[in-house]
């Protein structure tokens, strides 16, 4: 009924820091790589549009070209006409994924068609997102790749990482724990599919316990607001092991183990305000890098 409609695709392991947007026309917080600058400039509209969906960079390359194309999307499909430059330019996307409604549909029903035939002959981790990109590219629909939709793992290129390299070093912790896009650009989330540690500090989304969401449990152990100015310069693999870091990298990860550590201790506080009688547990006490409470045992 509303092919115009734009739909936007995301993991669930995101954490939204500004509004996602279909609009990239704004310079101050778009950022593309140097391989596809001219062809972004070139662009009449910074839109996402009919026939013209937008993307997150990720690091795929063109490993589906390598693919059985015949099995997967058969013989005839366009998808084998796309060369390695084309292939690298327009189709290594992730989420988010932002397109119109026709054509999101399009892309579904062919990802999903395609999905178990690439996870037949590839399966591994990234299988689904390899049939993402021969589902667009048998449909002739290259996407516009933005590197400022997401950051994730720290340093990483084809992310939105000089966003927040160019924060000063002693405001990383305050403004990870509470983001404003009007005072410095940003990216649109954090996708936390990785480990945080800065010194005995860290957050990591398989270490989060299940039941974080009960009115017992503590909210989490804070890092300290000075993270990121280049005072912890290691990690902690074990309590005697430690290896060190670069500043650029303490600053990375501060920043994100900030902004998850705060951002779940606000959703947990938003859990205990309204199911808790008395506010639950409020005390900052339970440790992600030492996995449990060190509350003093009473």
């Amino acid at each position: 009924k509303n092919p115009d409609v734009i739909i936007i695709l995301c993991d669930p392991d995101f954490l939204l820091l500004r509004p996602i947007t279909d609009d990239f026309s704004n310079e101050r917080e778009t950022l593309i790589s140097p391989r596809r600058k001219t062809i972004f400039n070139q662009k009449s509209h910074k839109t996402v549009t009919q026939g013209n969906p937008y993307a997150q960079t990720y690091g795929l390359g063109t490993q589906w070209r390598k693919f059985n194309i015949d099995e997967i999307a058969g013989e005839d499909s366009p998808a084998k006409r796309v060369n390695q430059s084309d292939g690298q330019l327009f189709y290594p996307v992730g989420p988010p994924y932002i397109g119109t409604a026709m054509d999101m549909y399009k892309i579904a029903n062919k990802w999903s068609e395609f999905a178990p035939r690439v996870h037949k002959e590839y399966p591994h981790l990234l299988a689904e997102m390899y049939a993402y990109c021969i589902a667009a590219a048998h449909l002739e629909l290259p996407h516009t790749l933005i590197d400022s939709l997401m950051v994730s793992s720290a340093g990483v290129g084809g992310e939105g990482w000089n966003f927040i390299q160019a924060i000063p070093s002693n405001e990383i912790c305050p403004f990870a724990a509470h983001p404003d896009h009007s005072k410095y650009p940003l990216p649109s989330v954090i996708h936390f599919c990785q480990r945080y540690p800065v010194d005995k500090y860290f957050w990591g989304k398989r270490k989060v316990p299940h039941d974080i969401f009960t009115c017992d449990f503590p909210l989490l152990v804070e890092p300290p607001m000075d993270i990121g100015t280049g005072k912890y310069l290691s990690v902690y693999d074990s309590p005697t092991k430690q290896k060190q870091i670069s500043a650029d990298k303490e600053k990375m990860d501060g920043f994100m183990l900030c902004a998850l550590t705060m951002a779940t201790n606000e959703a947990m506080l938003y859990f205990k305000d309204n199911h808790c009688d008395g506010g639950g547990n409020r005390e900052k006490t339970y440790d992600m890098w030492a996995g449990k409470d060190i509350a003093p045992k009473i």
